[in-house]
């Protein structure tokens, strides 16, 4: 343990080792500086998750992660409550990323949709600004350290 935190190894098929340190987490609210009591609501929809559990694990404090594989299962959660933010990669079982953006414009949600894709084309952030310019859509490309995605999904929430 450094400081109190875990050193987390951050790894994927496509992605460069790193260790997250005290640093990582400076510019990430503590939990007493929050807007709200209760806990963010997160949809987090990603076919490969164990890569992504040190998200969950050290922030449980602030966040209620709900974690789907699988683009059907997240919709269902999806159509029946909002969350404060819907996180999702592009490719995966089920309903992909483009339908899911499709059906959310359709929804008409107000709430923050961050994609979260190891291809590095900004293609999806142009079509979503064009063809849904009421939604919020935020693109982060893979790799991404946890201090940058940490900020975004903290920016986001405060929004």
């Amino acid at each position: 343990m450094v400081g109190g935190l875990k050193n987390v190894v951050f790894c994927s098929a496509d992605a460069n080792i790193r260790s997250m340190n005290e640093d990582d987490h400076a510019n990430v609210l503590p939990p007493a500086t929050l807007a709200r009591e209760k806990k963010f609501q997160v949809v987090y929809l990603d076919d490969e998750l164990p890569n992504f559990e040190f998200l969950f694990e050290g922030f449980t404090d602030r966040f209620q992660f709900h974690k789907f594989t699988d683009g059907d299962q997240a919709w269902k959660e999806l159509s029946q409550a909002d969350p404060d933010v819907f996180i999702t990669d592009i490719a995966h079982p089920g309903s992909d990323g483009w339908e899911l953006v499709k059906r959310l414009a359709a929804k008409k949600v107000t709430y923050p949709i961050v994609v979260v894709t190891g291809y590095n084309d900004s293609a999806f952030e142009v079509f979503c600004k064009k063809q849904y310019p009421k939604l919020k859509v935020t693109v982060i490309i893979k790799p991404f350290g946890a201090d940058d995605f940490l900020k975004q999904l903290t920016a986001l929430v405060r929004d």
